[in-house]
């Protein structure tokens, strides 16, 4: 089976991405939050909602055109909506060859697949396991949504992996 973006004409022209960047939009943000009306919720204000998604979304591809990935020569990317309303990016990069991942070490200066010290980041903590943790799932949670068959439909949880490793196929295994 072919990857869903591999007729994309940019893709035939630069190469297979590199990163695969998803931005979602945080309804806690403050400036959703300072902005609500007594009583309100941002799934009440779609308007605001959008507006400042937007205005985050303008400033990471900022970032991603100043070079915090490393030179970028091509990107693709789509916005979609999830259940709750809200909006989120998938962003596909293709970096130049001098700032390509190849190893593990490469990987590790840019991702972290951990979850952070709740004493040394307590925001970081909190937007993480509030936000980012899949589950819970498993054989304790056989009514989950993700269960089919008594296994999690998304394969979690992954086994634990002291150090990030490259696959032969060039995917990351954090």
């Amino acid at each position: 089976m072919r990857a869903p973006w591999a007729n994309c004409t940019r893709v035939r022209k630069f190469g297979k991405p590199d990163l695969f960047v998803t931005f979602t939009c945080n309804p806690k943000w403050k400036e959703i939050t300072n902005a609500l009306l007594l009583g309100q919720t941002a799934k009440d204000r779609p308007d605001l909602v959008t507006r400042v998604f937007n205005l985050k979304l303008d400033a990471l591809l900022k970032d991603i055109k100043d070079g915090v990935f490393g030179n970028v020569i091509a990107k693709i990317w789509v916005i979609e909506f999830q259940k709750r309303g809200l909006p989120h990016v998938h962003i596909l990069l293709i970096l130049d060859e001098m700032s390509k991942l190849h190893t593990a070490e490469d990987y590790d200066s840019m991702i972290s697949a951990e979850i952070p010290d709740p004493i040394c980041h307590p925001k970081a903590y909190e937007t993480v396991t509030s936000c980012m943790v899949h589950g819970p799932c498993g054989p304790d949670f056989f009514n989950a949504q993700c269960m089919e068959q008594g296994k999690c439909k998304k394969r979690y949880p992954c086994s634990f992996s002291e150090e990030m490793r490259c696959d032969v196929d060039g995917y990351p295994k954090y």
